[in-house]
């Protein structure tokens, strides 16, 4: 949808998008990024210690009490891409985090190195963010993201992360990210 100033709005609605250019290219374009990225598991690609931040790799996910089939399943995810942080590891289980502080175990392979992002999902959806053409604060906006919008993070610098969302690309406060750590610097 299109703000007052013309600019493309990204937000969420009850199927997970709104917006012309947001329901028809979303879901897709994340459904592309995993699969090009399935076979590199979380495990595979982390350079770092616990905890690190992943992706769901399935568009439906459970999660359980425990690290194993024996245990409960808590609750279902339905979003493919959610970005995750991973707190601990049992064998071939990881002990996962939302951006809402929720905890549970799922299965190593649900999970991918594919850092993805939301915008700011601790404020109310009424609020927008500037979405710039380069990293510095004061260069154009090309979009306004709201609250919980998915992004693929493709690089930050410790200050901006350039990302990519519904066929645009580019810059967001580092701060305006859950995904990715206060001051971390992707290449």
């Amino acid at each position: 949808m299109k703000s007052n100033s013309g600019k493309q709005v990204f937000g969420i609605g009850k199927a997970g998008w709104s917006g012309d250019i947001a329901t028809r290219l979303t879901g897709s374009f994340v459904a592309v990024l995993i699969l090009l990225f399935s076979g590199h598991g979380a495990d595979a690609a982390r350079k770092t210690k616990m905890p690190y931040f992943a992706a769901l790799k399935a568009d439906e996910v459970h999660v359980r009490k425990g690290p194993g089939r024996e245990y409960d399943i808590q609750w279902t995810y339905r979003s493919l891409g959610l970005p995750v942080e991973v707190t601990a590891e049992h064998e071939h289980w990881r002990r996962i985090r939302d951006s809402s502080g929720a905890e549970g175990w799922v299965w190593f392979r649900l999970i991918t190195a594919l850092r993805m992002a939301l915008i700011a999902p601790w404020e109310k959806k009424q609020s927008v963010h500037a979405l710039h053409k380069s990293a510095s604060p004061d260069s154009a906006v090309i979009a306004r993201l709201e609250p919980g919008v998915k992004v693929l993070v493709k690089s930050c610098n410790g200050e901006a992360c350039l990302v990519s969302v519904g066929g645009f690309r580019g810059w967001i406060r580092q701060k305006k990210l859950w995904g990715v750590y206060p001051g971390e610097v992707i290449r």
